[in-house]
């Protein structure tokens, strides 16, 4: 059986978040609680994996949020900056359909 591993992806500004969290040190105070873990936080912002695109199209997406507020503009504009950076690239045009329709609900 593979060991079991824990993650997190982390889409914020990173200040002081740790590599690892863990559950009964960082929420518990050190405690002894029943289920215990520790999780990996994934937060790398990386054009080459599919995390990595992920982080940077909610970067530029809060990005967008700051400038237009929460609105079609602002998810226009993220979709349009990532495909122009080839973030996500792929995904955001073969859904092309769908993004309209949920930009049409905003």
């Amino acid at each position: 059986m593979p060991k079991p591993e824990l993650y997190v992806i982390f889409t914020g500004e990173r200040k002081t978040i740790p590599d690892i969290i863990s559950l009964s040190k960082d929420f518990f105070n050190g405690t002894r609680i029943s289920i215990d873990a520790e999780i990996k936080v994934l937060y790398q912002e990386n054009e080459a994996d599919i995390i990595g695109q992920y982080i940077i199209f909610c970067k530029v997406y809060r990005e967008q949020r700051k400038c237009y507020g929460n609105t079609r503009e602002a998810v226009t504009e993220t979709i349009r900056i990532c495909k122009d950076r080839n973030v996500l690239k792929e995904y955001l045009e073969s859904r092309e359909k769908e993004v309209k329709a949920l930009q049409a609900r905003l």
